[in-house]
């Protein structure tokens, strides 16, 4: 598999025309029409749909494309490797995050670590999911922060936080003055949720389901976060854990517990195959440190 077979994939992917991806790359688009079948055909994947003189991805394309962009990535920054070993900087810490979690439980980390260990050179992505189930278990990050349960082989994961379950309402929402509330308080109302690849859009289905009310999302984002933002103009209502409004500030929104209470668990997402390092159980602890201080916080909200 060429790698320039690579780039011009990821060029077309974020381009949307082979045109300009060639042009991009500087080679001709008969050459690029050729490296794109040649990377179709080694890898056994139908990328695109040809529509006239578009190229549309496919459900496998758009997969592939989150691969080969991390995988571009690493390539790239294989000189920026090369010179911090010749240079002697060898301790490095790489941590992986989903984004429900970077701002509340990640960050405070890290710069707790980073006050007592400056000589560690520290990484951070933040991805979703099914990205972090993969760096973690491939190796390419030394921990992750991630939703559980995750059941993968290639990952052990530990428990490290247990958050409620919350309705999130626009301020002054009729429904916010309500000590607590199921699906069907929420059949009327536009819901926001994620994805459907993602643990929280399951567990929403699953809440509504034992209720016996049927989820009809009316609008499907990339992020809590955002779905909370969506709130706060008064968009809709969305299910969310308890941490993700509390970091946003409650100004524009209300927070309502879900009934029967149910529990979104977070855990410490570690290879299986490879023991942790010094550097990873001095971040652990820090890490703990901070997550049963937001659970206390949290239990006192």
């Amino acid at each position: 598999m060429k790698l320039q077979a690579l780039r011009l994939f990821l060029r077309v992917m974020e381009l949307g025309s082979l045109a300009a991806a060639a042009k991009s790359l500087n080679i001709s688009q008969s050459a690029a029409s050729r490296l794109l079948s040649g990377l179709e055909h080694g890898t056994g994947l139908r990328l695109f749909h040809r529509d006239r003189m578009r190229l549309v991805p496919t459900p496998e394309g758009t997969s592939f494309f989150a691969e080969v962009r991390r995988v571009l990535m690493a390539v790239d920054d294989l000189p920026r490797v090369a010179r911090r070993v010749a240079g002697g900087t060898r301790v490095r810490l790489r941590i992986v995050s989903m984004p429900r979690f970077a701002a509340s439980l990640l960050a405070p980390a890290v710069a707790h670590f980073h006050r007592l260990h400056p000589e560690v050179e520290v990484e951070v992505a933040i991805v979703h999911r099914r990205e972090l189930e993969l760096a973690v278990a491939n190796q390419s990050f030394d921990l992750g922060i991630g939703a559980l349960p995750l059941h993968n082989p290639g990952i052990d994961s530990q428990p490290l936080l247990d958050l409620p379950a919350v309705v999130v309402l626009p301020a002054g929402h009729p429904l916010a003055r309500r000590k607590s509330l199921g699906a069907r308080d929420l059949a009327a109302e536009s819901v926001i949720v994620l994805g459907a690849d993602t643990q929280l859009r399951h567990d929403v289905e699953a809440m509504f389901a034992a209720e016996g009310i049927a989820l009809h999302p009316k609008m499907v984002v990339d992020s809590l976060e955002f779905a909370c933002r969506l709130v706060s103009e008064g968009a809709g209502v969305t299910v969310a854990d308890s941490l993700t409004p509390v970091t946003l500030g409650v100004g524009k929104l209300a927070v309502v517990p879900w009934r029967p209470r149910i529990l979104f668990h977070v855990g410490v997402l570690l290879p299986a195959l490879m023991p942790p390092s010094h550097s990873v159980e001095q971040f652990l602890d820090g890490l703990r440190r901070v997550a049963r201080r937001l659970g206390g916080r949290l239990s006192r909200a």
